[in-house]
């Protein structure tokens, strides 16, 4: 720098600052520059602005520059002491795009319009409103946003509020255009409203309005997210329309441009206090999900609340398994509230033709295995949504109840089979252990509560009649195999009336039978032996009658004859009595040879008795059964 001559040297002139270029090609002298910018509107730079000399002082982003002689800068004033870094002008010392200055946190471009460059300039701002970025030259691509003053808003038929500016070349010439005009603010008669109706001096929604001590509700059920019986607990997708009047909100809509309706949040109004009863969530404190409010300018406020309502229910399953369940979800009013069912729907959703008022009382609802009514009702300060759901028991028919059926049924078997066989016991014991396992499977399916259900209650009953009749079959197989005679009585009245009212018949008459056919006892057939022995003359020994040989096939020999007919007419009944003798003795033999054969079985009192006690716990047990349903049913509750 010390070659060049110091500027002193030229008279009535500074050499650093060159004479400001104009848009329009002139050049203006400092002195002149007010008036210059005033007429030519705005200075320019050519090239990369580094013979600029204007008096620019803010960067692009509208922050002032910083001055060039701080000692963060001051080095710059040295290297580049030609570039008059003056004051805060903006410069370009260094040879960089366009004329910068320091800014706070570093440097930026300043907002000066290049001499030579094509592209959009200030479009002013809308009447009413202001622009962004506030640029006095806007390149091809680039944008700027309008936006209205407080109070105001954008007309309906307005503009965009952003536009781009659009560089266009053609053979002649090249043109810049912003892509639309300048919007249109109006005045916002909503916002005026809103400040006008809820400024602090009018309205304080701490306290109820006079008229707004009754809410009017409709409300129901969108789906329903989860239901478990087992713990008596429901989770439902609720929506709830509220509907109440605040003569505080009341407007004249000539005043406010027509407007009849608003929208603000419900925390700028006053809400009736609103408790979920019956709640098992234990996150829930109390509170309902934010939503705004429609004010009309009658006064009208309506609040549309949707959530998902946690409740428990109410199970009744002794009908199990067409057992039901009750699951309110209500809303308790606070002490300023009086809750009533709205009689149509107006305003908050007029399309929503689900809604439930007191002219639509209920509604169909269905989830998964369940399925009822929804029903909407308001009393005592409390509205309630009130499902009621039945089950479908086809799956517990065929995977639950046909099981216990067959069970109870397969009990009868066990008086069927042969007393005589072990394997009775074994088959009971195992029914009476499936019972076990069928009841077991019944009570997983409901909640643990005082009442069981009808099925339970009829199993425990079968199953209680089933142990006592297999000590009663043990009983009777002891029976069975007893020997020996019963008493005159027991036998008229088992054997004889009780047989025959069990459909047996009279079984005194096997008994009988069993006696013509030879089926005499050991000491009669004894007896019978003796007297053959001792009345039977010409025979040669007993071993003869004993033996089976019948006397009247040997005829006697004349001597024997003349004898026999010296000693009638009393020897002649004698040896009648011996051929009836020898015929039952016949008899008795054939019946000891088929009873020690295995052929044929002895028939005793015992175990025709054993036969009758079967059958009186076989009619015992159905009887049982069919007396058992009707009284668990009307007794058990």
């Amino acid at each position: 720098m010390a070659s060049f001559p110091s500027c002193e040297i030229f008279p009535n002139a500074s050499c650093y600052n060159i004479p400001l270029l104009t848009k329009n090609g002139g050049n203006a002298r400092p002195f002149q520059y007010d008036i210059i910018r005033n007429i030519f509107r705005y200075e320019c730079f050519n090239g990369n602005g580094a013979n600029y000399r204007g008096d620019e002082t803010l960067s692009k982003s509208g922050m002032a520059c910083e001055r060039w002689d701080l000692d963060t800068h001051r080095g710059l004033r040295e290297t580049y002491a030609w570039a008059n870094l003056e004051s805060s002008f903006c410069r370009n010392p260094d040879g960089r795009q366009r004329p910068w200055c320091y800014v706070e946190g570093g440097f930026e471009d300043c907002d000066i319009v290049p001499c030579d460059g094509v592209g959009c300039r200030d479009p002013g701002k809308p009447s009413f409103g202001q622009r962004s970025p506030l640029l006095k030259f806007f390149k091809d691509g680039d944008w700027i946003t309008f936006t209205c003053d407080r109070g105001y808003k954008f007309r309906e038929d307005s503009p965009p509020n952003r536009a781009q500016c659009i560089v266009t070349q053609t053979q002649n010439q090249t043109t810049a255009r912003w892509s639309s005009r300048l919007p249109h603010c109006e005045v916002d008669h909503k916002l005026t409203l809103t400040r006008d109706i809820f400024s602090a001096e009018v309205y304080n929604k701490a306290f109820a309005p006079s008229k707004g001590g009754t809410v009017y509700v409709h409300a129901y059920i969108e789906n329903v997210i989860s239901l478990d019986e087992k713990n008596e607990q429901i989770v439902t997708a609720v929506k709830i329309a509220l509907e109440w009047e605040d003569e505080r909100l009341e407007w004249r809509r000539n005043e406010y441009g027509g407007l009849e309706v608003i929208y603000a949040g419900d925390d700028t109004v006053w809400k009736p206090g609103l408790t979920l009863k019956r709640n098992f969530n234990t996150e829930y404190k109390g509170g309902f999900p934010s939503t705004d409010v429609r004010v009309s300018n009658t006064g009208k406020v309506q609040r549309t609340l949707e959530f998902l309502a946690s409740t428990t229910c109410t199970l009744d399953p002794f009908l199990f398994p067409l057992d039901n369940m009750t699951c309110p979800v209500c809303l308790k009013g606070g002490p300023d509230t009086i809750i009533a069912c709205a009689k149509n729907i107006t305003g908050t959703a007029p399309d929503d033709g689900d809604f439930l008022t007191c002219s639509k009382t209920s509604a169909p609802i269905v989830t998964g295995e369940w399925s009822g009514r929804v029903t909407l009702s308001a009393a005592n300060n409390t509205a309630c949504l009130t499902i009621t759901i039945q089950r479908d028991p086809g799956y517990h028919y065929a995977t639950t109840i046909s099981p216990c059926i067959i069970l109870v049924v397969l009990m009868i078997i066990t008086f069927i089979m042969p007393i005589d066989k072990g394997d009775r016991i074994g088959f009971g014991i195992t029914v009476l252990l499936s019972m076990v396992v069928s009841l077991v499977v019944v009570t997983g399916f409901l909640p643990v509560k005082g009442t069981l259900p009808f099925i339970a209650k009829l199993i425990i009953v079968a199953m209680g009649m089933m142990g006592g009749f297999m000590l009663v079959t043990l009983c009777i197989i002891i029976i069975h195999d007893r020997k020996g005679a019963l008493p005159p009585w027991a036998r008229r009245v088992f054997l004889q009336y009780l047989a025959r009212m069990l459909f047996m018949g009279d079984l005194t008459r096997k008994l009988r039978g069993s006696d013509e056919h030879g089926g005499l006892q050991s000491d009669e057939v004894h007896c019978n032996l003796s007297v053959s022995n001792k009345v039977r003359p010409g025979a040669a020994n007993g071993n003869d009658v004993a033996n089976g040989h019948d006397v009247t096939t040997h005829p006697p020999t004349k001597s024997q004859q003349n004898e026999v007919d010296s000693n009638a007419p009393g020897l002649q009944g004698t040896l009648d009595e011996l051929k009836s003798s020898v015929r039952h003795l016949s008899g008795s033999i054939e019946a000891l040879a088929k009873a020690n054969s295995g052929d044929a079985e002895v028939v005793t009192e015992y175990k025709l008795l054993a036969y009758v006690l079967d059958r009186i716990c076989l009619f015992l047990y159905v009887a049982g059964i069919f007396v058992a349903i009707p009284c668990t049913l009307h007794l058990g509750r």
